[in-house]
């Protein structure tokens, strides 16, 4: 039997992850409505929907990277990270999240454009970029691909 994790909880919204599936249980329908569609539109492979019964969307969990599940979980919510890696626990790695955030940006702006969207318009695509830029790197104690290593 699969044991059941709670991936974030608010008063909003509750997702959960049983084996390979996430179920999201939204107090507003609207909510996992826009959610469906924008998984729809998405430019970059999404999961699959499995099952809608409002209020209750089962979506199939993407095998691998785990900072990626963190980082779609999370992506236009980044002020919950915080929250949701302290429910995960030791191991998660807030670089990576975010590259995949900026990934994501820029798929979405390649798509945002082709279809004669702005992504430079304020609060869109390119400012999320931008802000990625003006954040502080975080070093880590490990040889730089730059670096001559030390014999």
């Amino acid at each position: 039997m699969d044991e059941v994790d709670v991936v974030v909880a608010h008063r909003q919204r509750v997702t959960l992850r049983v084996g390979d599936v996430f179920l999201k249980v939204d107090g507003d329908p609207a909510h996992a409505d826009v959610e469906v569609r924008a998984m729809a539109l998405a430019p970059i492979p999404t999961p699959a929907i499995l099952w809608r019964e409002p209020p209750v969307l089962a979506i199939a969990a993407v095998p691998g990277d785990a900072m990626f599940d963190l980082a779609t979980l999370t992506l236009g919510h980044e002020e919950r990270l915080d929250d949701l890696l302290a429910g995960y626990g030791a191991g998660a790695d807030r670089d990576v999240i975010r590259a995949w955030w900026s990934l994501r940006s820029l798929a979405a702006s390649r798509w945002l454009i082709k279809h004669s969207f702005d992504p430079d318009a304020p609060g869109c695509e390119f400012d999320v970029l931008r802000s990625r830029m003006q954040e502080p790197l975080r070093l880590v104690d490990r040889q730089q691909p730059w670096e001559v290593p030390q014999s």
